[in-house]
């Protein structure tokens, strides 16, 4: 009787015990994934910051106005080549002049 009662004490001892080991190693291990996300984040919000401010920089009217002279040959109307309409609004009758004319620009012939 005595040898069954030590035996079924030893075996839930040991039974705690590993449970208490497997719970402990479950920590670590998420503890490591855990880091590894916060590693994987801090990459992810540096490289979202780094691709703001490209966007801001490549968005930007300046760089836009240089990139359309530049490589387009654009250059702003003439004079000459801006013509004023009149809006009118959507049920198409005669504006009462509190909005301003549309700007168009036309082609010119070189």
């Amino acid at each position: 009787m005595k040898w069954l009662l030590w035996s079924l004490l030893t075996v839930s001892l040991s039974g705690v015990l590993l449970f208490y080991v497997w719970g402990r190693v479950d920590v670590v291990r998420l503890g490591y994934e855990l880091d590894a996300l916060l590693k994987k984040k801090a990459a992810l919000t540096q490289e979202h910051d780094r691709l703001q401010a490209q966007l801001s920089q490549m968005t930007a009217p300046e760089r836009i106005a240089l990139e359309a002279s530049d490589k387009l040959g654009m250059r702003p109307p003439g004079e000459r080549q801006v013509v004023l309409v009149p809006s009118r609004p959507e049920n198409g009758t005669p504006s009462d002049g509190s909005e301003p004319p549309l700007r168009l620009a036309r082609q010119m012939g070189d």
